[in-house]
């Protein structure tokens, strides 16, 4: 029972280490899209995005942990070998992705490695198909929507304000206030739980005495300051991303993505099914973009960022599945 706790702890550990890089990247790109209309402080921004991540798991559940934890792999085919695997080839794959300057979705990443684990172990044919075509499928349906949504959005709004003064934008710039809100409640009821499925799965794999409620205040708070910790020390090449070089916004811009971004988001949390807040956020953006000025839009940023999400589910299928097949001598 000791050495259960202690191989518990040893791999709580490494999520801790997950948690700040999963702050480096996504937390990035969420106060980039909170500070791109230059309204919103990023000291203010940041008390936003700590206070989002910690009450999302109480407003709107815990479902997607499930899914992640349970649905893609079955639980008794997993082992300790498996969730290194997972947890190294995440943590590989969005380092380089932080090295090259692009953020990448850490769902597809997720459900890459969990899928290249699972393919390295006897068990291979016990990976749901059938749910991993679901994710897959539901990351690209929530990247279409924002995309579809933050254009037609746009030109509705455009439509009603043809005759409004500058002085409107104030009050996007308040309502901006909310939806940053939102975003971030949205990627603490989604993305941001893929660290408490890693969590959940060692509790049950080393047979830990210690049983991790996913709504303990404790471990969410932490799991929060350790999402903000990765952010400022090392968020500022996917907030410069996401916030600057895909186009440069205006407080109506950013309200409607951040609303869009926060309506797919929580809808897809809702029924249990994560997808990437960054990959919509983005996508959103361009949307919105497009609608307005399609020349404002940076189409190589664009180019580049799709280019990223396309080799990682190859990339991390395959990282993976060779970290867990070097991990299974070890263990």
């Amino acid at each position: 029972m000791h050495g259960a706790t202690i191989s518990f702890w040893v791999f709580v550990g490494f999520t801790m280490i997950f948690q700040m890089i999963m702050g480096a990247n996504d937390g990035g790109v969420l106060l980039g899209s909170i500070i791109s209309s230059n309204f919103i402080h990023p000291i203010v921004a940041t008390l936003i995005l700590f206070l989002s991540l910690s009450a999302a798991p109480f407003i709107f559940g815990t479902a997607v942990v499930k899914t992640l934890g349970t649905k893609i792999f079955p639980l008794q085919d997993m082992s300790l070998a498996v969730l290194y695997g997972v947890l190294f080839a995440t943590i590989t794959w969005v380092i380089i992705a932080q090295k090259i300057k692009y953020p990448v979705s850490i769902s597809y990443t997720f459900v890459g490695t969990l899928v290249g684990g699972g393919l390295a172990t006897r068990y291979a044919h016990d990976i749901n198909t059938i749910e991993v075509y679901k994710v897959f499928g539901g990351l690209l349906v929530a990247i279409g929507i924002s995309f579809v949504l933050g254009y037609l959005f746009l030109k509705l709004i455009n439509l009603f304000l043809r005759f409004a003064t500058p002085k409107v934008s104030i009050i996007f710039r308040i309502l901006q206030i909310f939806t940053s809100i939102l975003l971030v409640l949205g990627y603490g009821s989604n993305d941001a739980e893929k660290t408490l499925s890693l969590v959940y799965m060692a509790a049950i794999i080393t047979k830990s005495p210690i049983s991790p409620n996913a709504k303990s205040p404790f471990i969410v708070i932490s799991l929060a300051l350790l999402f903000i910790l990765g952010t400022m020390l090392f968020g500022g090449n996917s907030a410069t991303t996401s916030g600057f070089r895909i186009m440069k916004s205006n407080p109506k811009q950013t309200f409607l993505t951040q609303f869009i971004t926060s309506f797919t988001v929580l809808t897809f949390a809702k029924i249990g099914l994560p997808i990437s807040s960054t990959e919509t956020l983005n996508m959103g953006l361009v949307g919105v973009g497009y609608a307005e000025k399609p020349y404002s839009v940076k189409w190589t940023v664009v180019k580049n960022l799709v280019l990223t999400w396309l080799v990682t589910i190859p990339m991390s299928i395959l990282i993976s599945f060779v970290y867990t097949l070097i991990l299974q001598l070890i263990f």
